[in-house]
């Protein structure tokens, strides 16, 4: 098995020499940290592992593995934070494991979120000496079991990192598109797209694609182009309507810095793309994933401002 350094099962340390009394002085002395029933972790590796989510959970999650005794990989979100892709906050609250159909049984494991999962050649890679699912089936596995938007999200990060392809998306979609949540796996597929640059960027444009509103273009220049030039987040062109995600996201992405949350001068960057001659409607990340219908009313309120400005057609919605 693939395994992460330092991390042990009993029978292992017993094959290796040591008695069981040996074991017990060791955790109480601290040499060893118990994560589950049967299995421990060297403290040294235990301690650094703390100031790295990602290489805690690994441990978490090759305990678990070792714990059961079965063939299985990470998946949701507990994949998506291995491959440093977008994860909300506070998630995985759970290790997330799937294993083969033909082995998976009814029993729970405290911590443990366990689905029986089919798996082709390719679905399954290894991190950090741990087998996850691959970005393409991390993200249509979140878009089939937590629904299209957190699927959107990290399928989005992918393309952009390059980490997975259009064309594998709508391959492994079309492979899955019978399963239980097929359509949000349909739509994840379909709508993917690594012009949009955070998450609250692919949670906004799941929610324009639920609302049946006419999709804009993502993270197009509207002002100049190079250094000296503003792309907006969403562009409704014929509307003249530009679209903008403000502030924090509740989502934590490995791969920012802390400068990407910063809004920099914002109120003399709207006036620079109203001069352009288009109408500004701003949202945070929060409203959009708790009061969707808030922000689409907003979005088509502004429209209706630029149509009375310039004489282009509003947007509707419903």
């Amino acid at each position: 098995m693939i395994g992460v350094e330092g991390v042990h099962k009993v029978a292992d340390l017993l094959r290796g020499g040591m008695t069981r009394s040996a074991i017990a002085h060791a955790l109480r002395t601290g040499r060893l940290v118990r994560v589950r029933r049967g299995v421990y972790c060297e403290s040294a590796v235990w301690d650094r592992s703390a100031s790295s989510p990602v290489r805690r959970h690994a441990i978490e999650i090759h305990a678990a593995l070792l714990a059961m005794g079965k063939r299985g990989w990470a998946s949701g979100y507990s994949a998506a934070l291995l491959l440093r892709l977008p994860t909300p906050k506070g998630e995985p609250s759970d290790v997330e494991l799937s294993f083969p159909r033909r082995t998976q049984s009814r029993r729970s494991y405290p911590g443990l979120r366990v689905r029986a999962a089919t798996v082709v050649e390719g679905d399954v890679v290894a991190i950090d000496g741990v087998p996850v699912t691959s970005p393409t089936r991390t993200a249509l596995d979140l878009g089939r079991n937590r629904g299209f938007a957190a699927g959107l999200i990290v399928a989005d990060a992918a393309l952009r990192r390059e980490l997975t392809t259009s064309r594998q998306l709508e391959e492994a979609a079309r492979r899955m598109s019978g399963w239980r949540g097929g359509s949000n796996v349909r739509l994840v597929a379909e709508h993917a797209s690594g012009m949009r640059e955070s998450p609250g960027e692919s949670l906004s444009f799941a929610a324009f694609v639920d609302a049946g509103i006419p999709l804009p273009e993502c993270n197009v220049w509207v002002v100049d182009e190079g250094p000296s030039g503003i792309r907006s987040d969403f562009l409704w062109r014929a509307h003249r309507l530009v679209g903008e995600v403000d502030g924090y996201v509740k989502y934590r992405d490995p791969l920012w810095s802390p400068r990407d949350h910063v809004l920099v001068n914002e109120k003399k960057r709207q006036l620079r793309i109203e001069e352009a001659g288009l109408v500004v409607v701003r949202w945070t990340p929060t409203e959009i994933m708790h009061q969707p219908e808030v922000v689409l009313e907003r979005i088509v309120r502004q429209s209706h401002v630029a149509a009375s400005m310039y004489g282009v057609p509003p947007l509707s919605w419903g």
